[in-house]
């Protein structure tokens, strides 16, 4: 049986990818970035200031720092959740369900500290959460499992008997470094890629998430 819960958070409990590019290509576009929308998909799942250090060297800016536009792109994301934000299908009915077996939850994001705060609190999540770990002031953010590692001992649980749940190759590749067991939620267009392989599941949704893959791992 597997003792905790560590859950992702953008593109797994909140729908907000669309939000990350959204801001990424708005920001880049004014400071003359040559990129599309399109573009914007190469970082799903990076921090942001590795998104930002990635685009300045394929076109270095003149005018605000990298931290400044780091900090641009994060306060467009927060406004946007909070005007167009949902959850996705599943999502609190999957904390609902470790909270109902009283299996421990811990968050585990590359998001900003303030971001991952702000998006808990608008949609009232973190009273679900027993520890949340943010990757923003780690030395190297996922695929580095640090930050799993970190959501395991804030929990006081071995990461072997912990679960991960999460959505980007980049999660899945740093949840499987820190020997927890994963499984995996695509979005539709990426559901077949195979690099998924890796997780010990694929679900469609975390409405498939099921009180026998908690208590038969």
């Amino acid at each position: 049986m597997v003792q905790a819960v560590i859950f992702d958070m953008d593109g797994l409990l909140l729908d907000s990818e669309d939000f990350w590019q959204q801001a990424e290509f708005d920001t880049f576009s004014a400071l003359g970035v040559p990129l599309t929308l399109a573009d914007t998909a190469k970082t799903v799942g990076w921090r942001c200031d590795y998104v930002v250090d990635y685009w300045y060297r394929q076109s270095p800016w003149s005018g605000p720092t990298q931290g400044e536009v780091a900090d641009q792109i994060i306060t467009q994301v927060i406004e946007l959740i909070r005007q167009r934000g949902v959850l996705l299908p599943g999502a609190r009915q999957a904390l609902q369900l470790c909270q109902q077996l009283r299996l421990p939850v811990a968050l585990a994001t590359s998001s900003n500290h303030h971001m991952m705060l702000a998006a808990l609190e608008h949609f009232e999540l973190m009273p679900y959460f027993h520890a949340t770990c943010s990757a923003q002031y780690l030395p190297y953010a996922k695929p580095h499992p640090q930050v799993y590692l970190n959501a395991a001992a804030a929990l006081g649980i071995a990461p072997e008997q912990c679960l991960a749940l999460e959505d980007s190759v980049t999660g899945v590749i740093a949840a499987k470094a820190a020997r927890m067991r994963c499984f995996a939620v695509p979005e539709p267009q990426h559901r077949h890629d195979p690099r998924y392989s890796i997780a010990d599941k694929v679900l469609d949704s975390l409405l498939q998430l099921e009180q026998k893959d908690l208590l038969n791992i």
